[in-house]
């Protein structure tokens, strides 16, 4: 089980440019701070506790703030910084008054972090898609010589009052960093050119591309013995001098030139701003009154900060416990917490404090979102039957390990319902198992192949009349045209006339795009029972990083093969963000695409039909088609569905998934001889083994 990152925030800056005290300083309509909507934003992203570094010269007026303020059930420390606090055998130059700087502060936390940690500054907005990208990097890294760096594009971190610093990136090839380079005095200019200024009073322009730090960083404890070195050898050369300080990039540069580790440049599509300046402050209210304008934000920060059915209710645990009770669960509960980043379900961690015994995950089934939990359940049940009895049958596999588990209530139910109407499950927690939301290597893309394959063979013998539709037309693109156009009618928000060549694009697919509905219904392609979710992070793998188990099953109903083709390939090949803003950066993978379909075609060459064989490139296209048009419907439509991030986020995310069908259609003869030529093979091996 990963733990859940922790928040590090520096927050005992001097704002000396400023004037006041900016850490505590109110910014949106309920009297929020900038570091509320970050660790807003962090807890989303699935950072389960917040340590703030701050001076003891602000500590009672900082504690008191904090905790009027924040959610209570947050996790949340303090350290403090102080000019005296260094390592043994050192002290503080007589007159010195200057903090010590930001990997100082680092230091000085160093017993407050037993788990992966991001580091960010108090007085800076990140936005959300930051957090989720550096808490998802350390969910997923396993290297614990490798670090990431959140990369803003220069433009889009620019103060309108001044002159800034920024940390300039040198990438290598596959995006890891080089060398971080700060420069000083970057502004924007009247007409718009970026310059910076150095020591010597010479100017030079930057194109505003260029990808910078903004102090997010994502670290794992196994950095901090070299904050510890460098800082003795920072001391060593400049303790005794009054104003030198000890930055963050001067410990990442130190570790990349002595080949100690491996930093990873994440890049971001938000955008920075913050409150270097007193005039900064007015543009900061403003542009956080637009994200609320947006839906981006509530006007109260913290009305959704915690499950419905934790609001206001101090008791939480203690119900959690009620509800575990009417499931038969072995051992004892040891503690009951908050799990993981999704946004669909509440889910817990049950740990239990029996040893041999095992730990439990407990999900409050989202059934606004699933509107017939119990047909939705009998689905699980009936999958997870079925999979375990066929790997029963199977030698050499661990069906308590390759399958879901669910635990039964007393009752004999699959689900609990509370007073309130709530729907509870439990599953079994698959200790020593790990997932990654990107996809690395060819390795890596074989082994979810295989288990998306394997996961299809193993359900090729179901009798799909026997599940549901958990979500009616999910993948139905002739549904999702319908949608669209209804859409289009509507027009709430007058939408429709900013985007002609996004409505031309749907319009001139749609027909190609509805051959796999149209196959199904004239009986060219038969029904299977398909996952429908197949992102590559619901593949769970052990610790040699071989396939395991799928998970999520919320979405298994009855599909075409093609769509779980389609949509593991769409998220598996595209090497840019879903929400790419630089169209350009949008590519596809092809030795991952072959590597998948390899690892696909092994385990379920025996069973599909020529035609279904045939159709795997046309699902390729026709997903990310999906996603952008129902992006593109949902920001027609006003952004009622999607979460979004800024006002034209929906906008962003549909332009970034057509030009990846674009990509893979200019690719489409490719495709098609892979997916023929390596289901020839295998048929080929196949036919071999028979013998």
């Amino acid at each position: 089980m990963h733990k859940s990152p922790t928040l590090l925030i520096l927050a005992a800056g001097m704002a000396t440019r400023y004037g006041s005290l900016k850490q505590l300083d109110a910014f949106g309509p309920q009297g929020e701070t900038i570091i509320e909507y970050s660790i807003h934003d962090a807890r989303r992203a699935g950072f389960g506790k917040v340590v703030f570094v701050i001076r003891k010269s602000i500590e009672e007026a900082f504690k008191t703030a904090m905790q009027e303020r924040l959610p209570a059930d947050l996790a949340v420390e303090y350290v403090s910084q102080e000019l005296d606090m260094l390592p043994a055998g050192y002290s503080m130059p007589e007159g010195r008054t200057k903090p010590w700087g930001t990997a100082h502060a680092v230091w000085v936390s160093t017993a407050k972090l037993q788990e992966p940690f991001a580091v960010i500054n108090a007085d800076d907005f990140y936005g959300y898609e930051s957090f989720k990208r550096a808490a998802d990097f350390l969910k997923s890294s396993t290297d614990e010589r490798e670090y990431g760096l959140i990369g803003y594009r220069l433009s889009n971190t620019l103060s309108e009052h001044g002159n800034v610093s920024r940390g300039i990136c040198a990438l290598a090839p596959d995006h890891s960093l080089t060398s971080l380079t700060e420069l000083t005095k970057i502004a924007r200019t009247a007409s718009g050119a970026i310059t910076v200024e150095d020591e010597g009073t010479q100017q030079w322009q930057l194109t505003g591309e260029e990808i910078v730090s903004m102090n997010l960083m994502a670290f794992k404890p196994s950095v901090l013995p070299y904050f510890d070195k460098y800082l003795k050898e920072f001391l060593q050369e400049k303790g005794q001098e009054l104003k030198a300080e000890f930055y963050l990039p001067s410990v990442v540069n130190a570790m990349l030139a002595t080949g100690a580790a491996r930093v990873k440049v994440i890049p971001t599509p938000e955008k920075w701003f913050g409150v270097t300046y007193p005039e900064d402050k007015a543009g900061t209210i403003q542009q956080i009154k637009e994200l609320i304008e947006a839906n981006i934000y509530p006007k109260n920060l913290w009305e959704d900060a915690t499950p419905h059915h934790m609001k206001e209710d101090p008791n939480a645990e203690a119900n959690l416990r009620e509800v575990l009770s009417h499931f038969i669960l072995e051992g004892s509960i040891s503690s009951v917490r908050s799990y993981g980043s999704g946004h669909i379900h509440d889910t817990y961690a049950v740990t239990n404090g029996t040893p041999e015994s095992p730990d439990y995950l407990l999900q409050r089934i989202n059934h606004n979102v699933f509107k017939n939990v119990p047909l939705l359940m009998d689905n699980i049940e009936l999958v997870t039957r079925h999979l375990r009895q066929k790997l029963e049958n199977m030698p050499g596999t661990r069906p308590d390990e390759e399958v879901l588990t669910l635990v039964p209530t007393h009752a004999q139910q699959s689900f609990y319902r509370d007073a309130e109407g709530n729907f509870w499950r439990v599953y079994l927690l698959l200790d020593g198992t790990r997932s990654y939301d990107i996809v690395e290597t060819p390795q890596q893309a074989h082994e979810g192949g295989k288990a998306f394959g394997k996961f299809l063979a193993l359900l090729a013998d179901l009798d799909t009349s026997q599940l549901h539709d958990s979500i009616p037309d999910f993948h139905n693109v002739e549904s999702r045209l319908r949608l669209f156009e209804a859409a289009l009618q509507r027009n709430p928000k007058d939408r429709a006339r900013q985007v002609p060549q996004e409505i031309e694009f749907v319009q001139q697919r749609a027909e190609q795009m509805s051959t796999i509905c149209r196959l199904g219904r004239e009986g060219g392609l038969p029904l299977r029972t398909t996952h429908n979710d197949t992102k590559f992070n619901n593949v769970l793998l052990d610790k040699y990083d071989k396939a395991l188990c799928v998970i999520d099953l919320d979405t298994v109903m009855p599909g075409y093969v093609a769509y779980d083709f389609g949509d593991a390939i769409r998220t598996t090949v595209n090497k840019a963000a879903e929400d790419e803003e630089d169209l350009s950066k949008i590519s596809a993978d092809f030795n991952l695409f072959k590597a998948f379909t390899e690892g696909f075609l092994q385990e379920t060459s025996s069973f599909l039909t020529q035609e279904e064989i045939a159709s795997l490139p046309l699902g390729v296209t026709l997903l990310p088609y999906i996603m952008g048009l129902r992006f593109l419907t949902d920001y027609i439509d006003g952004d009622h569905y999607y979460k979004i991030h800024f006002p034209e986020h929906n906008l962003q995310r549909a332009r970034a998934q057509f030009r990846l069908v674009e990509v893979l259609e200019e690719n489409m003869e490719l495709l098609r001889n892979t997916v023929q030529e390596t289901a020839a093979l295998c048929k080929t091996a196949e036919a071999g083994q028979q013998k």
